[in-house]
């Protein structure tokens, strides 16, 4: 794909683009070098639990916790989130089509500018990074995989262990925040 005209060079006849295909640009626009979507149990679980505690504008929330020190503070800012800062990620609404979710994953990225996930309900999540090396520091496991096999094992680790983390507090009736 020419990422300046948005069209395809070449692509086999047989195969058509993925529908992820105007979100992963987005992430792009914003000075990306690397975006992952997966289906996460823990994130659709997570985005259920801050529907039924927040309401549909809910974003999850999270603080206290050790793992949100693997988060990087965000775009041009040095660091990570500190154990007594707040990571927030934001969730917007799934559709029936993915290229369909673009605007509200470009609307989400302009509210929560430090942000490198929004969560997608009961569906998954988009994590980005600034290149492929620092995406994979935040890899959900370090499969010995290479190539485009190790492609699809990237998400943010740090994000997956906190969902799951955070759907396992609600069930001991845990707070996220402190």
């Amino acid at each position: 794909m020419d990422y300046n005209t948005r069209t395809y060079l070449r692509r086999p006849t047989s195969l058509k683009p993925s529908a992820c295909t105007p979100l992963f640009l987005a992430a792009f626009d914003r000075g990306a070098g690397a975006c992952i979507h997966t289906h996460s149990q823990w994130a659709v679980l997570v985005t259920l639990l801050v529907e039924q505690e927040k309401g549909l504008d809910g974003c999850f929330e999270i603080s206290n916790i050790e793992q949100i020190k693997g988060i990087p503070k965000g775009k041009g800012k040095v660091g990570n989130l500190g154990y007594f800062d707040t990571l927030r990620v934001p969730i917007i609404e799934n559709t029936a089509h993915e290229e369909d979710l673009t605007e509200s994953l470009e609307a989400a990225m302009e509210k929560y500018p430090d942000t490198y996930a929004i969560l997608v309900r009961r569906h998954g999540i988009y994590v980005w990074g600034d290149d492929v090396a620092k995406a994979k520091t935040q890899a959900e496991r370090w499969a010995s995989q290479d190539g485009i096999e190790a492609c699809k094992a990237l998400i943010n680790s740090s994000l997956d262990y906190l969902f799951q983390l955070a759907v396992e507090m609600r069930k001991l009736g845990l707070p996220w925040k402190v």
